[in-house]
């Protein structure tokens, strides 16, 4: 690591005389505070503002050759050993823009933006060793992310008229996003309230829009994996309390899939496709357990569970035959119940 003043190095190009309109503000206040920007063609613009000590931000824009040409920054880190990398270029851009804003110690993120129309990105952290990592490529993604605490993750992937909204506050959480939703997108929501939770949710999309994910964690060490294959489809879940698992799988047309996991130690599992089924799931208690795979056109299937220790299995496995109903109640404790329609 080599010593440093506090210094500005900036590389302005415009690479098309006419066109080119590249502009940037820098303020430092500090020791050791350093920048590095390059921006090439197109109406590039960059405001950054530092204030503390051992902080580095590096931005690199490209852009240019219409259409409308903007690629736009604005950065904002105070506090101590603050770290920023934001990279955007595309030659068929609208409207990149990206947003970090760093307030505390040793926070990191890393914007990517390439190849997209109309991509944006807007990050706030507030604590200490926090991390983000963003990559957005291709068609109208959009990200808005905060996190409030302590080592906290955030990584997000985009391609393909994505929007992703992530908010977590609390310690030692992790969010991974991967959005491949080209053409006609999906948005996906999580919000994480607690210590050690995890989730991870997967779209993927094709011929329609993929649909929506709503996940939300509070507590702390609950678990959630979701996947999204689908093409106007809901899924919507929340678990608050300690341990609770989840694993989920959607791949559907018009499908809906709700639930809720409440209390400790809680587990779900989940399966369903084919077009238009629908799945109600709450839990209430602990170490209760449901297993559901419905693979039924236009199926209806509701849950419910109250008490410890209970375990629900259902299979619908109509297919395209006559839609199947089915609904399983629970109280107490230790019970058992397994339902199969094929």
């Amino acid at each position: 690591m080599f010593a440093h003043k506090p210094l500005i190095a900036c590389f302005l190009l415009g690479s098309l005389p006419g066109l080119a309109s590249a502009q940037a503000v820098t303020t430092q206040t500090g020791n050791d505070n350093e920048v590095i920007l390059e921006q090439r063609g197109g109406s590039n613009s960059a405001l950054l503002l530092q204030q503390g000590d051992a902080n580095f931000s590096r931005v690199e824009q490209g852009g240019g050759e219409t259409p409308l040409q903007p690629t736009q920054l604005e950065l904002h880190q105070r506090g101590m050993g603050n770290q920023a990398t934001v990279y955007q270029a595309s030659d068929y851009n609208f409207g990149h823009s990206a947003a970090v804003v760093q307030l505390g110690d040793e926070n990191v993120a890393e914007v990517v933006q390439a190849d997209g129309n109309g991509s944006q990105a807007t990050i706030h952290q507030q604590g200490a060793r926090n991390i983000h990592r963003v990559e957005q490529l291709f068609y109208a993604n959009g990200l808005e992310s905060r996190t409030f605490g302590t080592n906290n993750l955030t990584e997000v992937t985009q391609n393909g008229a994505a929007t992703a909204t992530t908010q977590q506050v609390g310690s030692d959480n992790r969010i991974t996003i991967d959005q491949n939703v080209f053409a006609y997108g999906g948005g996906v929501t999580v919000d994480q309230d607690g210590a050690f939770n995890e989730a991870a949710v997967t779209q993927v999309g094709g011929r329609y829009h993929t649909g929506e994910v709503n996940l939300a964690q509070v507590g702390s060490a609950n678990s959630a994996q979701v996947v999204q294959w689908a093409g106007f489809s809901n899924f919507s879940f929340t678990q608050n309390g300690i341990g609770n698992e989840l694993t989920a799988r959607q791949g559907t047309r018009t499908g809906t899939i709700r639930g809720t996991s409440a209390g400790n130690d809680n587990r779900v599992n989940i399966d369903q496709s084919f077009d238009g089924p629908v799945l109600d799931i709450a839990q209430n208690g602990s170490a209760n357990e449901i297993d559901v795979v419905q693979h039924a056109a236009y199926g209806t299937a509701s849950i419910s569970q109250t008490g410890d220790a209970n375990v629900a299995v259902l299979n619908q496995l109509t297919e395209f035959a006559a839609p199947p109903s089915a609904a399983i109640i629970q109280n107490g404790t230790g019970n058992s119940t397994s339902i199969t329609q094929r």
